[in-house]
């Protein structure tokens, strides 16, 4: 509507006057157009001055500035005022016109298939083809992962896995860029599943003035629709660990209405969980299970159907976690025998995958070794360095902070944040506050604050009731049943004690509180990450109770340490570690591989032969050499192109001449069409933006037929000048008479005579 008032006022559209420049045609010099304004407007004042009127000065100067305006345009039509254009000449230049054909094109909108739209505009005989035709050599190309010329729209089958909007866009660009490429139509729905527009080829359209003209298929906004939005998984697992997984669910039109989530792996339900939407549009939820069994297994994520979904393919993810068939070493340091160790090491004699090797001080000088391989394992008390590094947990239970020196402090301190192990501290007599920790540098470790402002002892032997937060909740299980589940947490017995703790630091995760007699909520069970290790505290020794409680045939306290031990470990990285950018690639296929190599000692190797084996899903390998970063000691990268969909094995062996000094192995996952459905909206605003970078215009498709008067326009291309008349524009009429009609009332109201 308001084009086209414009249009009226002004004949042309508003890009010819953005595209062109204003002149005056006639041959008289401009100069002599001002003089002739500057001396009508003198002759003018001087008349009305000397008129005997009635009206006051300030009324007589306001009708001399109306009537001198109104001189000056006519004196302006008389010099011809132009519109210098330069138009595109007649079959001389191209045009190219992309079509989205993936997959998300076939969506229905009121009825009728995306692509069927876009048929009916882009038919042959239609108007729109026909009158681009008649300007321009048109060049019809479909585009899903690239772009593909075609003869006819005829050919569109909407079957794309993949959106590769803007590379398609380059792609075509670089085959046209020698000809005289007058402008680029595209027509989509928005959907990218590929890599941005590179900067340097944006400048380039902008020099020299190529427009992309953006017409937009599909709805903005749908009514009713449910979105599996993310999720955040691990990447490897110990078997018997509860694996956590961060679902985000995303809603529109479902307020108070309610839906199930699962967790499969193949047809068997592993977890469920009922969610209810308010008002936000947004549900981020955790839930969490156990694997039960090796290897690789795929899970899949999805959130039933509701009456009335626009797009049900984006209800389910699926992702993959590697549980590993491993055997983690974890390091116990107990300073006095008592029950809590005594049950702990029970709780871990059956686990396959977690070995605990203990160090009980039995009295002042003397130690009871547990677990040790062979008789030199522990054979001086507290490992050196090297010896402590082979271990992938530790754990501190009562025993005092002045037991350590000052270097094997450091040793600890290293331990976690540089070789990225795993610690926990534990409760006592002797532990966390009573233990002197918050005077060493081991405090920086704790997930809490450890001060006690009065000095008091800060271990109390009261009962008190064990109590999970809702991370907590989220992340440990006694029962794979989440009814069975809340049971066995509520039914636990009391704690034997607690250890008061400071407030938990920024960056912690409570997973477990205790309230104490006086009403006074504190941290029992928390964990952060620290630089690449992860560092827990359970203040409490009296979780032994559990099983002494319980019937002997429940599990909640073994499940519990078990639980606790493996995810203490679970991300402990080994001396050479391998891994991709991501675990899973969706409609992308550039794998990104990063290889750490470490001595065993955790001091980063630069001087390493380092070669990555990729093995396919069809059974083949790939051998990629790998190149040290320059940025980062002991990090070797490299790139590599993955066509097929499917899961892939990634073995590093890294050498120092002759000699190996580790290797091991990870995985990652290609997939196609899977994000074709999700956010399947008409992304308006890319359209647009792409549009607009380069001089064009978005349109909504049924606004299609206005693009060959834009591109008329269009300042690319081959071209010649054009001059266009603007002295009859209805604007000059309607001014004057708005000039005059102005003066004649304000006459009538002054009663000039």
């Amino acid at each position: 509507m308001g084009e086209a008032i414009f249009r009226f006022l002004f004949k042309y559209p508003p890009i010819a006057f953005s595209q062109g420049r204003l002149a005056l045609a006639s041959s008289w010099p401009v100069w002599v157009l001002l003089a002739a304004i500057l001396l009508a407007a003198v002759l003018l004042g001087l008349y009305l001055w000397r008129l005997r009127s009635a009206l006051p000065a300030r009324a007589r100067a306001l009708v001399w500035g109306l009537q001198s305006l109104a001189l000056a345009i006519l004196l302006v039509l008389l010099w011809k005022p132009s519109l210098i254009l330069s138009t595109l000449v007649p079959q001389q230049n191209v045009l190219a016109v992309l079509v989205d054909d993936s997959a998300s094109m076939a969506m229905d909108d009121q009825g009728i298939p995306r692509v069927d739209q876009v048929k009916e505009i882009l038919a042959d005989s239609g108007p729109l083809l026909t009158e681009l035709r008649e300007k321009f050599q048109v060049r019809l190309y479909r585009f899903d992962k690239e772009a593909v010329r075609i003869d006819s729209a005829a050919e569109l089958t909407a079957s794309g896995a993949s959106s590769h909007l803007q590379d398609s866009l380059a792609q075509v660009y670089s085959e046209l860029r020698h000809l005289p490429l007058a402008g680029v139509i595209i027509i989509s729905d928005g959907a990218e599943n590929g890599s941005a527009a590179p900067r340097e080829l944006m400048e380039e359209w902008k020099a020299r003035k190529i427009p992309v003209y953006a017409l937009g298929v599909g709805e903005e906004e749908f009514d009713r629709d449910l979105q599996i939005d993310e999720v955040s998984t691990p990447r490897t697992a110990l078997p018997g660990t509860v694996v956590s997984f961060g679902i985000t669910v995303r809603q529109q039109g479902y307020v108070g209405e309610s839906a199930r989530l699962e967790i499969r792996d193949g047809t068997e339900v592993l977890k469920s969980r009922e969610i209810h939407f308010g008002r936000s549009p947004v549900e981020t939820v955790q839930m969490s299970f156990t694997p039960k069994s090796e290897g690789i297994p795929e899970y899949t994520i999805s959130i039933e159907p509701l009456a009335g979904e626009a797009v049900k393919e984006n209800n389910s993810q699926s992702r993959v976690v590697e549980v590993q068939n491993r055997t983690a070493k974890v390091l116990y340091i107990e300073g006095e025998p008592r029950w809590e160790f005594k049950f702990i090491r029970r709780a871990m004699e059956e686990d396959r995958n977690l070995r605990l090797v203990s160090l009980l001080r039995t009295s002042q000088n003397k130690f009871y070794r547990q677990g040790i391989e062979n008789e030199e394992e522990l054979m001086d008390g507290f490992p050196g360095r090297e010896e402590l590094f082979r271990y992938d947990g530790l754990i501190l239970g009562s025993i005092g902070v002045a037991f350590f020196s000052p270097e094997q402090q450091e040793d600890i301190y290293a331990f976690v944040s540089q070789r990225g192990g795993g610690i926990l501290f534990l409760g006592g007599r002797y532990a966390l506050g009573d233990g002197g920790y918050q005077s060493s540098s081991l405090a920086d470790l704790l997930p809490v604050q450890l001060d006690q402002p009065d000095g008091s002892p800060t271990f109390r032997r009261t009962p008190v009731q064990f109590l999970l937060t809702p991370r907590g909740w989220d992340r440990l299980q006694l029962s794979e049943d989440e009814a069975a589940n809340r049971e066995s947490w509520e039914n636990l017995p009391l704690l034997g004690n607690y250890q008061v703790t400071g407030e938990p630091k920024p960056g912690a995760v409570v997973l477990a509180e205790v309230v104490a007699p006086d009403g006074k909520r504190h941290t029992l069970l928390a964990s952060q990450r620290f630089g690449r290790g992860r560092a827990l505290m359970f203040a409490t020794d009296g979780s032994w109770r559990w099983q002494m409680e319980l019937d002997h045939t429940d599990n909640s306290h073994k499940t519990f340490w078990q639980q606790i031990l493996h995810s203490l470990v679970s991300d402990t990285p080994p001396a050479v570690s391998i891994s991709t950018d991501k675990a899973l690639y969706l409609d992308d296929q550039h794998i990104r591989i990063q290889a750490e190599i470490y001595d065993e000692n955790f001091q980063p190797v630069n001087a390493a032969s380092t070669i990555a084996t990729i093995s396919l899903p069809d059974g083949s390998t790939v051998e990629l050499p790998l190149q040290l970063s320059v940025e980062e000691d002991g990090v070797f990268r490299g790139e590599w192109e993955a066509s097929a969909p499917g899961v892939y094995r990634v073995d590093v062996v890294a050498r120092a001449g002759e000699k190996e000094i580790g290797r091991n192995s990870s995985y990652f996952q290609r997939a196609d069409g899977s994000l074709e459905f999700f956010s399947a909206e008409q992304n308006v605003s890319l359209l647009t933006r792409l549009a607009e970078e380069t001089g064009g215009g978005y349109y909504p498709l049924e606004e299609a037929g206005r693009l060959p008067e834009q591109l008329t326009y269009s300042p690319a291309g081959i071209t010649v000048p054009e001059v266009r008349d603007l002295w009859d524009m209805p604007f000059w009429i309607l001014l004057l008479f708005l000039l005059k009609g102005t003066e004649w009332i304000l006459r009538k109201r002054w009663r000039s005579i």
